[in-house]
Formats: C-alpha cells, sequence, structure tokens
C-alpha cells in the first residue's frame, strides 16, 4: 500500500484477526462431539474447519469422522449443545493478538469508525468483546443470524456500515471503508463491496487461497496496521 489511506471504517474478522481463540474453539467442538458419542479429533484437524461459521465447522467435524450432518436426526440439537457450551467457555485460553487494543485506541483518536462482521453466533462474539472490555470500541457487531448470505457475499459488510451510518449520522464511501480478515472469503466479501482489503496470514484462514487474493494490504498480524495507516507522511 503505498498511498496513504484516508478511511471512515474498518471492518474486522473476529477469529484469527482480533483474537486468537482457536484452543476454545477446538476444545468446545470436541466436547460437543464427545457429549454426543463421538469421538474427538486432534486440533490440527479441527482448526482447518474454521472460518465459514459455526455451523459449518461442525459439519465438517462430522464429516471427517464419517457422519453426515444432513441425515442426523438430532444436528439442530447438536449445534445448539455447541453454541451454549462454547459461549460459557469462549474465553477461557482466547487472548487479544498483540497490539489490537493499540490499533482500536488509534482508530478512535482518529474518528475512524469500527464494526466486526464475523460468522460466528452473534451472541458469542458480544461475549468474547465483552470480555475483553474492547466491546466500546465497535459501533455495529454483525453475526450470521441477521444475514441471508454470509461472507464472500458482501451483506453483511454492507449491514455494518449501514449501522454505523444510522449510529453516526453519516454517509460512508465504500471506498473509505477497510476490510480486515484472515481468510479469502474475507478479502472476496471487502472486495465485493468495493472496500479496501487487508490479508492477516497468521489467522486460521488457509494461507495460500488468502495471499491468492492479493489484498491491499498484507500483515501478519492486525495489530501491525497501527504502523501502516498512522505512519507519518514522509
Amino acid at each position: 500500500m503505498k498511498e496513504k489511506l484516508n478511511l471512515q471504517a474498518v471492518l474486522f474478522d473476529l477469529d484469527g484477526v482480533l483474537i486468537d481463540s482457536g484452543a476454545d474453539i477446538v476444545a468446545s467442538v470436541n466436547a460437543a462431539l464427545t457429549h454426543f458419542g463421538y469421538k474427538e479429533e486432534p486440533y490440527e484437524v479441527i482448526i482447518k474447519f474454521v472460518g465459514n461459521g459455526a455451523k459449518n465447522l461442525l459439519i465438517r467435524s462430522l464429516d471427517y469422522q464419517g457422519i453426515n450432518a444432513e441425515t442426523m436426526p438430532n444436528f439442530s440439537e447438536f449445534f445448539d449443545w455447541y453454541v451454549a457450551w462454547y459461549r460459557s467457555h469462549a474465553a477461557e485460553k482466547t487472548v487479544l493478538y498483540t497490539g489490537i487494543g493499540e490499533l482500536l485506541e488509534k482508530l478512535k483518536k482518529e474518528g475512524v469508525f469500527c464494526a466486526v462482521v464475523s460468522n460466528k453466533p452473534l451472541s458469542v462474539t458480544r461475549e468474547i468483546l465483552k470480555h475483553f472490555s474492547i466491546d466500546s470500541f465497535f459501533d455495529a457487531v454483525v453475526g450470521p443470524e441477521q444475514l441471508s448470505r454470509i461472507k464472500p457475499d458482501p451483506e453483511g459488510l454492507a449491514l455494518a456500515v449501514s449501522l454505523i451510518e444510522k449510529k453516526r449520522n453519516i454517509t460512508i464511501l465504500p471506498e473509505k471503508v477497510l476490510m480486515v480478515g484472515d481468510s479469502a472469503t474475507d478479502i472476496q466479501a471487502g472486495r465485493a463491496l468495493g472496500a479496501h482489503t487487508c490479508a492477516v496470514t497468521e489467522g486460521f484462514g488457509d494461507r495460500k487461497k488468502l495471499l491468492a487474493e492479493n489484498a491491499d494490504i498484507v500483515v501478519p498480524f492486525a495489530g501491525e496496521l497501527v504502523t501502516i495507516l498512522f505512519m507519518p507522511k514522509v
């Protein structure tokens, strides 16, 4: 990114971007699997299924054991049990990535509005943001329950922008929005909105697919955006 961006809003994915939540997600999936009579799987297996929402996470975890979620008579019960369990255990080992607090403080100071657009259940996302005392930095939090289409469709991003506009009584131009995510679908959604994009390479997404999207900005961790977005003009 050569020129300095003039941003009105930054939209963040949650898992792998703001929080390192892998250990708690995997533990909760395994808790659900064992509760319903299935076997646990290693971290390295389940973490690869993260990124397209809790339902897809569970479908893939079951499929790995040869179980078809579509023919399960109690998949909805399985899903609800997982969500309830995870909500109660979502921040036991989860941590904020380094630099996130500083980044959010700087964006607030510079008058840039923030939102979270995650495929994680909305109630869980809100609980996590509150747990880490960063909920006040976000003018909008969007989850899959509010949408008919999740990322890579830009519907969630557009809703987040709309919610910020209503709250702040402003108009936000797509070209003044930055989408920050760790998966190819995050970058695709940002581009579909007409926003700038930032790829976070050390998250949970498939790194090869992520880099193939050629995001406008590429960083290992989202906290490094402080330097990139707010470096002094030379």
